[in-house]
C-alpha cells in the first residue's frame, strides 16, 4: 500500500532525488518539484471528448474531421529540402509506425467519436475527395498538451501547405481548429493573432511564467537547473527554454527542466528519468495540486500595478477584481483557474462574469473582446486608481460603467 504525500518533495522518489543536493539547494530543488502541476490523463481525454461534443452541438451537425496532432519527426521521412504537406507527403489518418505516446489515445478518442456520431465526426482516414463530398466544415487538430506550441503549429501548417485546403480556408468554407486539454501561455500566445487557425485550450498548463515564485526564487531555480544540467545536452530549462511545469500521470513532456527528465549521464538521473514517472509516484499524491497566488501570478504576467493595488486594498474593489480577471483571461487562463485565483464567493463570481459580459469586455466563452483589450490598455497606461459606479437592478447588482 503506497504511502500518502501532500507534495512531490514528500514522496519516496522525491526524497531520493533531493538527497543529491546540499544546503540551500535542497529548498530550491524542493520548491521546483512542489510547483509541478500533475493531471490525470484519463480526465484530460474525457474533457476533450466533452468539449468536442459541446462545441459541435452548438454549431449543429456540420461535419468535422478529427485528427490527432503528431510530431513531424514521427511522419514518413522526406527529402531534407522539402516540407511535409498534409494529404500529400503523409496521410493524417495513417497508422503510427511506433508507439507514439498520448497521440495514440487521441486517435482512439477520435475513432470512438467517429463510430458513435458518424454524421458529425469524420475519420482522419478520409482523403480530400471524400472530405469535400461530405462537406467538411471544420478540421480539428487535437492534443492533450501543448508546451511551446511549436509542434502543434508545425503540424497545422502542413494542412495550410496543401493548396486545396488553403483555398477552402481562403473562401471560408472550412476552419482549422487546434484543441488541446492544456497549453502553456507561450503556446497560447503563439496562436493568439493567427489568421488561419483557431486555438482553444481547456486548461492553462503551468510553466515558470505563471509559477507562484518571487523573482529571487525563480533566479535560484534557474541557476540550479543550469548548474546541474548535462553539458552534452541542450535546453537546461526545457525544450527551447520553455520551462514547463505541467505533466500527467501518463505523459512527461520534454519542456520540463533537463535535471528533471534526463537519464543517467554526467550527474544523477532526473526525478522523471527518460520522461517516465517513478513507480508509485503518482499514487502517493492522491489530492495534490499546488496553490497559486493572485498577486504573484499578475506580476509574473506583467500586471504589477493591479497586483500592488490589490495588496493595498483590504477588500479589493470590484473594479480591480474585474481588471485582474480581464488580464488573466487575456493570457488564456481557463475560467476555473482565473476565478479560483480571485478567491470570491460563487455568487460574486457570477456577478463579476455577468458584469464583464454586459460591458461586452468578454464573450460567453471567456474570450477578451476588442473593447476588453482597450480597457486593459488604458488601465496599464494609468497609475491613478480606477473609478466606477454601481448600477442597481438589471442583470446583476454590480454593473460598472467603467473599470478605471
Amino acid at each position: 500500500m503506497p504511502t500518502s504525500a501532500s507534495r512531490p518533495s514528500e514522496t519516496s522518489a522525491g526524497h531520493a532525488w533531493l538527497s543529491h543536493f546540499e544546503g540551500d539547494e535542497v529548498d530550491t530543488a524542493s520548491l521546483l518539484i512542489d510547483s509541478l502541476e500533475i493531471h490525470e490523463h484519463t480526465h484530460a481525454l474525457n474533457a476533450l471528448r466533452d468539449e468536442l461534443l459541446r462545441v459541435l452541438g452548438e454549431v449543429g451537425s456540420q461535419p468535422a474531421a478529427l485528427i490527432a496532432i503528431r510530431s513531424l519527426e514521427d511522419l514518413p521521412a522526406i527529402d531534407e529540402s522539402a516540407n511535409h504537406v498534409a494529404y500529400r507527403t503523409f496521410q493524417p489518418g495513417s497508422a503510427f509506425p511506433s508507439l507514439p505516446g498520448s497521440e495514440a489515445d487521441i486517435g482512439a478518442l477520435s475513432r470512438d467519436l467517429v463510430n458513435s456520431y458518424p454524421d458529425v465526426f469524420l475519420s482522419p482516414e478520409l482523403d480530400l475527395v471524400e472530405l469535400k463530398r461530405r462537406e467538411v466544415r471544420t478540421i480539428y487538430l487535437v492534443s492533450d498538451y501543448s508546451g511551446s506550441g511549436k509542434q502543434a503549429l508545425r503540424f497545422a501548417e502542413t494542412f495550410l501547405s496543401n493548396p486545396t485546403i488553403a483555398s477552402w480556408i481562403s473562401y471560408k468554407l472550412i476552419r482549422v481548429r487546434i484543441l488541446t486539454y492544456a497549453a502553456s501561455l507561450t503556446a497560447a500566445s503563439l496562436f493568439e493573432n493567427s489568421k488561419h487557425f483557431d486555438f482553444r485550450s481547456l486548461q492553462t498548463a503551468k510553466s515558470a511564467e505563471g509559477a507562484n515564485w518571487s523573482q529571487e526564487q525563480r533566479h535560484a531555480i534557474e541557476q540550479l537547473c543550469t548548474k546541474y544540467a548535462d553539458p552534452t545536452q541542450d535546453d537546461a530549462l526545457g525544450y527551447k527554454g520553455s520551462f514547463g511545469l505541467h505533466l500527467s500521470n501518463f505523459r512527461v513532456p520534454n519542456n520540463l527542466p533537463q535535471i528533471l527528465i534526463r537519464g543517467s549521464g554526467a550527474a544523477w538521473p532526473g526525478l522523471f528519468a527518460n520522461r517516465s514517472l517513478p513507480v508509485g509516484f503518482y499514487n502517493e499524491l492522491p489530492s495534490y495540486r499546488p496553490s497559486d497566488s493572485l498577486t504573484q501570478t499578475l506580476r509574473n504576467l506583467g500586471a504589477s500595478d493591479i497586483a500592488d493595488r490589490i495588496e493595498k486594498s483590504h477588500r479589493p474593489v470590484p473594479g480591480l477584481r474585474a481588471l485582474a480577471a480581464l488580464h488573466l483571461l487575456d493570457y488564456n487562463l481557463s475560467e476555473a483557474h482565473v476565478f479560483g485565483l480571485l478567491e470570491m464567493s460563487e455568487e460574486n463570481l457570477h456577478k463579476l462574469k455577468a458584469s464583464l459580459l454586459s460591458l461586452e469586455l468578454i464573450t460567453i466563452n471567456n474570450r477578451v473582446t476588442r473593447l476588453g483589450r482597450q480597457e486593459l490598455s488604458l488601465a496599464r497606461r494609468r497609475a491613478s486608481p480606477r473609478t466606477y459606479r454601481e448600477q442597481s437592478g438589471g442583470l446583476v447588482d454590480y454593473v460598472p460603467t467603467r473599470l478605471r
